[in-house]
């Protein structure tokens, strides 16, 4: 039976149930998880691609901030009243953070926008911290609900997703918040003046979310806004009113919104995804012979190389190039597309573009190319890539892609699936990624045995004449065997009659790759050119985007204010030390340093297991939703473990898990890739499964330090009860600062690294446990 800790709750306090304090933070936990998922969905609508990371960064600063702040409350204020008061302010949080977050003009209002989304979950991390003051003996319960509702908001916000738009997830969420609110006070209170706050606070989420659905009153309007980034191309066409463009379609996934954009120009329409990434949608009424003006588009050059029979095409998007493929006489094509809002969007307008995805000569496929191109057992003899990730121009704002589509793996595979003089082409934005792609293929032959030297005479490189290099489209041919003569003269005259400039073409334009030529490695050519970063990518750090060296803005920003957050909080820590014996102090020191670590190392786990298995399932998001659903889980189950065992075994036993999950993180480290590739070929509930219970190996020990953290520190005495909510904090800073971490180390150095440092904290853990003098010396534990 649980403990209330007497300290927190004042005997004329009102206490909540522990069957309904469970429920609120099963549900609260799911609130905040599915408000973080979907707040990336609304920042990435708005701004950049890089600006997306931002979400995360607010999600867990707020909850650390919200729990710190539960540190300075008094004793009586830290009681179940004041959690359904959170709850109440919560709801119209959320209303109001949707409200500001669509009705703001200007998209440069990035810091208002992050403010008002900051809010909810400074509440939903005051929400937690409440509930576990009040709860703390019941720590492992309490802490498998907390993930066990977090596994299932990862389940649902990917299935709402699908069905409403971002702001009318956050609107429900309202509502949702604003019901329990109802539920608590009413539980407490009954009939009185907070019962009506609570009523409102529902009716308001209710009302909004009803009006939303009719109307999209509080929803994206890109007719409104102002100063728009440049790579937004849907805004810039709906507010120009020489083209007079509409949306005549929106759907919504959890990729992105994407929209179907006409103009007065008749000839095309246009598929958005988030106001970028636009695809072309032309019309056709079934007769290939309609489609001879499509051979003078530079996208065409790679048909103009040889045959195209069987034709992969990596981002169906609209259907554009698959018309290609049909105009260079294609008879089976395989069109890949990842996002399935796009596909929907597609089909909607079969009548327009004549059903381009469902023509007897397709085989669609919805899902990620590389997971489809690795099982894959057909040959092709052209696999084509046209500008498969179109966001952004600028070299940093697309650097926190990672694409797994553009690795020297992934590059192999695709020589691998090529028929006897197929070709792998690629229709790049400008001349670096065109470059940067040459380059990775050339380390996939050197890989296979195949010179440098040698491998020159497959590839065939061209661009558009530009000043600045990252606009300039250019289109890269890689042959499985060695480019022909007749195909070689054939490409240069049609790319020179199309105003293009040669960057490589074997035996004729040569200067760019001479010291390749010449017998230099590729290593040896990357480390002399010091202006762009055009390192061969692999599936370690796939980061194709990346052209500059070092660390992009984003990310330097992010790591520096996590590391703030975090050391600002340990400076807060060690202040409540103050004036405590030596011995307290000494505990209370090494509390914090097992708080910060376990923090640290989680997200260090985490990051590179998600990225690891993204090519086992066939799409990302997919791979997000099992490993983290599977973590929070298992974690649950772990913590619920913990809270059967006796306070005074809990030191040994926190131990035993950190030893188990360094050792798995190690092994894991040295045999995932292997394990990957032997999933790959197995049907898909058994790659599923497999991911599964890989994950669950570490996940389940991964739930039991906090919990015991927890338990062992209100189990000693004094004001350390107090400082539950400060160790809440802490664990929430360095799990920012882990994330941070993890992408920081994975671009420097590689996912296993991050991998590794994960398993070095938790190595580190079992020391601070040790040092701890826990067992058999703190005669005050209580044994429960």
């Amino acid at each position: 039976m649980a403990v209330v800790a007497p300290a927190l709750v004042p005997a004329n306090s009102p206490a909540m149930s522990r069957r309904l304090a469970l429920v609120v933070l099963f549900v609260i936990s799911a609130v905040g998880l599915v408000f973080e998922i979907t707040l990336t969905r609304l920042f990435s609508l708005f701004f950049q691609y890089h600006f997306t990371f931002l979400a995360v960064s607010l999600a867990v600063l707020g909850l650390s901030l919200g729990a710190a702040s539960v540190h300075y409350l008094k004793p009586r204020q830290q009681t179940t009243r004041a959690l359904a008061t959170v709850l109440i302010v919560l709801s119209l949080a959320l209303a109001g953070a949707a409200l500001v977050i669509a009705w703001l003009p200007s998209v440069e209002s990035i810091f208002p926008r992050a403010l008002i989304a900051l809010v909810p979950f400074f509440l939903v991390g005051m929400v937690a911290a409440l509930t576990f003051a009040n709860f703390t003996s019941s720590s492992g319960d309490f802490y498998a609900a907390d993930l066990v509702g977090a596994a299932l908001g990862v389940v649902a916000v990917l299935a709402l997703l699908s069905v409403w738009s971002a702001f009318s997830m956050t609107l429900f969420l309202a509502m949702l918040v604003g019901a329990l609110a109802l539920i608590v006070v009413w539980q407490q209170d009954g009939r009185s003046r907070r019962t009506g706050f609570a009523a409102l606070s529902l009716i308001v989420g209710l009302g909004l979310l009803v009006l939303n659905l009719i109307t999209g009153a509080v929803d994206y309007n890109p007719l409104t806004l102002t100063g728009v980034p440049r790579d937004k191309t849907m805004v810039y066409i709906l507010q120009d009113a020489a083209q007079q463009g509409k949306v005549i379609d929106t759907e919504w996934s959890p990729f992105a919104r994407v929209d179907v954009v006409q103009t007065n120009d008749h000839s095309a329409r246009y598929i958005f995804a988030d106001g970028g990434a636009g695809a072309y949608m032309l019309p056709y009424e079934g007769d290939p012979s309609t489609l001879s003006g499509l051979a003078n588009a530079v996208e065409y050059l790679p048909f103009d190389s040889g045959s195209a029979d069987r034709t992969l095409v990596i981002g169906a998007g609209g259907g554009k190039d698959i018309l290609l493929a049909l105009n260079a006489g294609s008879t089976a094509i395989t069109a890949v597309e990842v996002n399935p809002a796009v596909v929907t969007a597609a089909r909607k307008f079969a009548e327009y573009n004549g059903g381009v995805l469902d023509l007897p000569q397709v085989d669609l496929v919805e899902g990620d190319a590389r997971s489809f191109v690795e099982r894959a057992s057909d040959h092709y003899d052209l696999i084509y890539l046209s500008l498969v990730y179109t966001q952004a121009v600028e070299p940093a704002s697309q650097a926190l892609v990672e694409n797994y589509i553009f690795t020297q793996e992934a590059f192999a595979t695709y020589l691998d699936r090529l028929a006897p003089g197929g070709r792998l082409a690629i229709v790049a934005h400008n001349a670096l990624e065109g470059s940067r792609a040459a380059v990775t293929a050339l380390q996939a032959f050197e890989n296979s045995g195949v010179s440098p030297a040698q491998a020159l005479d497959h590839v065939w490189l061209w661009t558009y004449p530009a000043n600045d290099p990252t606009v300039n489209t250019s289109v890269l041919i890689v042959g499985k065997d060695p480019l022909p003569a007749d195909v070689l003269d054939t490409l240069n005259t049609t790319a020179q009659a199309q105003g293009m400039n040669p960057l490589y073409a074997p035996g004729a334009y040569e200067m760019l790759f001479a010291p390749l030529r010449n017998g230099e490695s590729v290593r040896e050519f990357i480390d002399a050119d010091a202006d762009y970063n055009l390192a061969p990518t692999d599936d370690d750090q796939p980061y194709f985007f990346n052209l500059d060296y070092g660390l992009p803005p984003a990310i330097r920003s992010a790591l520096v204010l996590a590391a703030l957050l975090a050391l600002a909080l340990v400076g807060v820590a060690v202040y409540t030390a103050g004036e405590s014996p030596t011995a307290e102090r000494g505990s209370w020191v090494r509390a914090v340093a097992y708080a910060m670590l376990i923090g640290v190392g989680f997200m260090l786990v985490e990051v590179p297991l998600i990225q690891r298995f993204q090519i086992l399932l066939g799409q990302p998001i997919l791979s997000l939703a099992v490993v983290l659903a599977t973590l929070l889980l298992a974690g649950g189950i772990g913590s619920l473990v913990s809270q059967r065992w006796r306070a005074l075994d809990l030191p040994a036993c926190v131990m035993i898990a950190g030893i188990w999950i360094a050792a798995v993180a190690l092994v894991y480290n040295l045999v995932l890739p292997s394990l990957v590739e032997a999933l790959l070929p197995a049907a898909f509930m058994v790659r599923v499964l497999g991911i599964v219970g890989l994950t669950a190996l570490l996940g389940l020990p991964m739930g039991i330090p906090f919990p015991s953290l927890l338990r062992i520190v209100e189990s000693d005495a004094g004001e350390q009860r107090q400082r539950v909510a400060l160790l809440w904090a802490i664990n929430g800073a360095f799990s920012v600062l882990g994330s941070a971490l993890a992408v920081v180390i994975s671009m420097l150095w590689g996912f296993k690294w991050a991998l590794l440092a994960g398993a070095l904290c938790y190595l580190l853990l079992i020391v601070v446990v040790w040092s701890y003098r826990w067992v058999g010396t703190r005669a005050r534990l209580l044994v429960h």
